[in-house]
């Protein structure tokens, strides 16, 4: 059976994940909040004031800097353009980590999305077959334009 939770509890949860993962605020609460539901599946009594909690624990996580939403999105979309992942497959991946709109805007005007559409072409060492690369291209989330320029320069 897990230990019962108390605010300490949660709070060394989320520090414990903190100094192994980069996450936003929407992401640590995420976590937390599985943490109670796996304690409520053991059938231990969940406190009250445990949404209270979780929402002073990511506040004090915020205000101590070790959650901070526009460098963890920063830091993913660099990962992800160094990968060859499109704007629209960051854009996703930020948003279902609840970065807000403006912060992944600004982030992706840092890199253009044929930069990444290069990195994605020599990573999957396109340039073979034209109609099974730009098929590739597009699932990977490219515009047609932008893949009609990768294939045709000889990226």
């Amino acid at each position: 059976m897990l230990r019962p939770i108390t605010y300490t509890r949660l709070k060394n949860i989320a520090l414990f994940y903190l100094e192994r993962y980069d996450a936003s605020s929407y992401k640590l609460k995420t976590v937390l909040q599985r943490r109670i539901q796996k304690n409520i599946m053991q059938g231990d009594i969940v406190p009250p004031e445990v949404s209270e909690w979780i929402q002073t624990i990511v506040a004090e996580c915020a205000a101590l800097g070790y959650v901070n939403d526009s460098r963890y999105a920063e830091n993913q979309a660099r990962y992800l353009s160094e990968h060859g992942k499109s704007a629209r497959f960051i854009q996703q991946k930020l948003a279902n980590a609840g970065i807000p709109e403006q912060t992944i805007q600004d982030v992706l005007n840092q890199q253009t999305d044929y930069d990444r559409a290069k990195i994605f072409a020599h990573k999957k060492h396109l340039g073979s077959d034209y109609q099974k690369d730009m098929a590739k291209l597009a699932r990977a989330g490219f515009s047609y334009e932008i893949a009609k320029q990768i294939l045709t320069s000889g990226a």
